[in-house]
């Protein structure tokens, strides 16, 4: 079966700044990498700060529409109240470089770096920081007014919070600082808010939204009360609190939501993880319908977009699929894994789920935080000695769907249906928002 794809539909790949950029100097990223405090050093990155014009080339020769990307704010304001003129002409010409290539810009205002003063000052975990962000939110949407339809305001905040203040491996490094890792959520939750209310203030008809990080969490034994005890703990940290931080529900605090979908994670009651009662990932191999793995380690389960499409389709507003992607050498599995996870858009669709984009993570090759430059995710591949791009086999695959206008809609078996079992969804399997 085929259906029709929406006239508007957004198809395309992200990029983050401090990961493609290069040299970004002015965040806390990059100081914690001068100081040995992180295993890798982003250096000068795919140097997308000055190839974007070219990076764009080849986005629109494969067949994009648009182009998710994000704004460095410690290259707009290095210096507390001191602004980089040239940095925010610099964000303008890349807009106007998608604009002028049919590319929908798609920018995100907060990714994971901050400008190094602002994290001196205690970063997320002081409150100060959201007024300095709805400063510069507010200088940013002024001056782009008119350009942007889709803004991302925060990307993954339960991600931040996880690795920054839980687990303790990304900036500030504060590891199982609960107090600072609730004040954190907080503080993210309220500069969504602000952020809105800037953006909106300066176009109201622009659309703000945020990307959260949607792992489907499943019990390993769905007869087990401690095993669905742990997923349902998991779940609510990591896909449910930020909601009711943000006081979602019948008119939410967002015109669209992001989700960024990249596999499941069954857990187990048994043990004892880095958040109390939420127990530990389960990595036996008695799961019959456990797919393949990418080179990080994660189970591939498009089932599971289109399990957590339907899910948060309950909050009634389009969704963005933000990021979908998977690190390997192998390039038939990362062709396969695209039209598997495309399929499941379709099914969503099918079902009348508002799905307005996907874009694949990530458009290039790139530095994957303390991971390095070694996880490939990138539809082009990069030699980061010369900065040569190489097309994958993937952006012909790709650029047949983006140009097409329809999707193949592949329903599971029944006999596919039958070996998940519990982990299906449900009220065994993932909880609802």
């Amino acid at each position: 079966m085929r259906i029709a794809v929406p006239q508007d539909f957004l198809w395309g790949a992200a990029t983050s700044s401090h990961q493609v950029e290069g040299a970004n100097r002015w965040n806390d990223w990059w100081a914690y990498e001068q100081a040995g405090r992180l295993p890798e050093k982003s250096g000068a990155a795919c140097r997308h700060f000055e190839l974007f014009d070219s990076d764009f080339d080849l986005a629109l020769a494969a067949g994009h529409n648009a182009h998710r990307f994000s704004i460095e704010w410690s290259r707009i304001e290095p210096v507390e109240g001191s602004w980089n003129r040239h940095a925010i002409d610099h964000y303008e010409a890349v807009i106007d470089s998608l604009l002028a290539r049919g590319l929908e810009p798609v920018p995100t205002l907060f990714h994971f770096t901050l400008p190094s003063w602002v994290a001196e000052r205690g970063g997320w975990a002081r409150g100060e920081t959201v007024s300095l962000f709805a400063r510069f939110v507010d200088r940013l949407a002024d001056r782009l007014a008119g350009k942007v339809r889709y803004w991302v305001t925060i990307n993954e905040p339960t991600v931040y919070v996880k690795h920054g203040y839980v687990v303790g491996d990304w900036p500030p490094c504060r590891g199982r600082a609960w107090g600072g890792a609730v004040r954190a959520a907080i503080h993210l939750a309220r500069a969504h808010r602000a952020a809105r209310s800037k953006v909106r203030s300066a176009d109201p008809s622009a659309k703000v939204g945020f990307a959260h990080s949607a792992p489907l969490i499943q019990p390993c034994d769905p007869s087990s009360p401690r095993d669905r005890l742990a997923a349902w703990t998991r779940d609510a940290v990591l896909n449910r609190a930020f909601f009711r931080l943000l006081g979602a529900g019948p008119e939410p605090s967002f015109d669209f939501l992001g989700i960024n979908y990249y596999t499941r994670t069954i857990v187990s009651g048994r043990g004892r993880g880095v958040i109390p009662f939420a127990g530990t990932e389960c990595t036996a191999d008695h799961h019959a319908d456990r797919g393949a793995r990418s080179d990080m380690g994660w189970e591939i389960y498009p089932d599971g977009l289109f399990t957590t499409l339907d899910r948060f389709s309950r909050y009634g507003v389009p969704i963005l699929i933000t990021e979908n992607g998977v690190a390997t050498t192998d390039e038939e599995l990362r062709t396969r894994f695209l039209v598997d996870h495309v399929q499941a858009v379709a099914r969503a669709l099918e079902e009348g789920v508002d799905v307005r984009g996907y874009f694949y993570w990530s458009l290039m090759d790139n530095y994957e935080w303390t991971l390095g430059t070694a996880p490939r995710f990138g539809l082009f591949g990069v030699d980061f000695a010369t900065q040569r791009r190489t097309a994958r086999p993937i952006v012909d695959r790709f650029g047949v769907i983006c140009r097409s206008p329809e999707l193949g809609v592949a329903h599971p078996s029944t006999a596919g249906s039958a070996r998940r079992g519990g982990h299906a969804g449900g009220a065994e399997g993932a909880a609802r928002p």
